[in-house]
Order: structure tokens, then sequence, then C-alpha cells
């Protein structure tokens, strides 16, 4: 999606007009308008500022714009940093597969742990006999996860979790074993 396309997505799930978002961000509702439709890109500020009016971390609207190779220089990037390992497997149709685990990456558990929970979600969804109400369940649990992704860490209440992350970062630093950018 593109950095418009995930404004709009973002300010309808919170129910905003475009005018209620620009009055929020102080831009008027052409300038919005403008932003969603691709026609004008938000500089960092106006990115930060709006993520702030739609209660995300600034990061969904400003690396949603990507491609395939796009994405999969940051899932090496994860991968190197995180000590990850790729292993196959076959789904649950026989369709070969390839995943990737992250040995190290801890804060991946609330992510796994919240998957499972929306997984459950669409297994009650699908029970629903009438085909209006589940279509609608199904929607309102794919936003729900949405919203919990859109709106990470604060979604969680994990603060030792974020200190586990930090001892075990200090820690690969220590030992050199967590690459940083050179300057």
């Amino acid at each position: 999606m593109t950095v418009g396309e995930n404004i709009r997505r973002i300010r309808k799930e919170r129910g905003l007009t475009l005018k209620q978002l620009g009055d929020m961000v102080g831009v008027s509702e052409a300038y919005i308008r403008a932003y969603e439709s691709g026609r004008r890109n938000p500089k960092l500020k106006s990115l930060e500022t709006l993520a702030q009016a739609l209660a995300v971390n600034v990061e969904v609207l400003t690396n949603s714009d990507f491609d395939g190779i796009k994405a999969m220089h940051r899932l090496f990037q994860v991968f190197r940093q995180y000590d990850g390992h790729l292993f196959e497997y076959q789904d649950q149709d026989g369709n070969d597969m390839v995943g990737i685990s992250f040995g190290t990456l801890t804060l991946m558990r609330s992510w796994f742990d919240r998957y499972e929970n929306y997984l459950q979600e669409v297994e009650k969804c699908n029970s629903i006999k009438d085909v209006k109400k589940r279509g609608e369940a199904l929607l309102k649990a794919e936003a729900d996860f949405n919203v919990w992704m859109d709106i990470y860490p604060e979604s969680e209440s994990f603060p030792m979790n974020l200190q586990i992350q930090k001892t075990h970062d200090e820690f690969m630093d220590k030992i050199g074993l967590n690459p940083k950018e050179e300057k």
C-alpha cells in the first residue's frame, strides 16, 4: 500500500472524515485528499503529525510503500540482525513453502500470540451461518488485527518484554553480533 492508501485506510478505520483529520493536523481537507490520492507526498514532519493524529506508529505510514525487492531487503536486514534461519515445509495442501525463524527476536512472541487470536476469531466467524453477518464479522476481525499492527507497540502491555529485548540487544552489541549501520 502507498502512504496515501494507508492514511485513507486508517482514517476510515478511525471513522474520521477528511475534514476531521485535516482539522486534527492543521491542514485543509484538500491537503488530506491530495495525500490520500498520491497527488502530494507529505514531508516527514507532516507524516509524524498524521501518525500522531491517527494514533499509529509513524513507521506504519513511512515504510508502507515498497515492492517485492524492497520487501526482500527488509527481510534480509531483520534476518541478519536477529539470527534468522530459513526452513522448508509443506502447507496443509502439500505445497512447498519456505519459513523464516528469528531465534533472538523476542518481540515476535506478542505478534504470534495476537495472530493466533486472530485465527481463532476467523474460525468463530466462519461458523456464522448468516452470510452477511459472517462477512461483517470477518471484516471486523481483520480490521482489529490491522489496528493492533498499526499501533504496535502501544497495543501491548508488556514493559517487561521491552526490557528483555533491550537487555538482549545490549548483550548482542557487546559480543559484536548485532550489526549496526556504519556512520
